[in-house]
């Protein structure tokens, strides 16, 4: 089960708003879900 994060508008806007022109780095504690957003927002769009 996935949970809404607050992360994932952050992501659509980056998305939008470079049009793939510039990198995303997210980085924060380890084990709070970095990678999992990161693959659910890469199947999802």
């Amino acid at each position: 089960m996935i949970f809404k994060r607050k992360i994932y508008q952050k992501l659509l806007d980056w998305k939008y708003e470079t049009k793939g022109s510039k990198a995303l780095l997210i980085e924060g504690a380890r084990r709070i879900g970095k990678s999992t957003i990161a693959e659910e927002f890469a199947k999802n769009e």
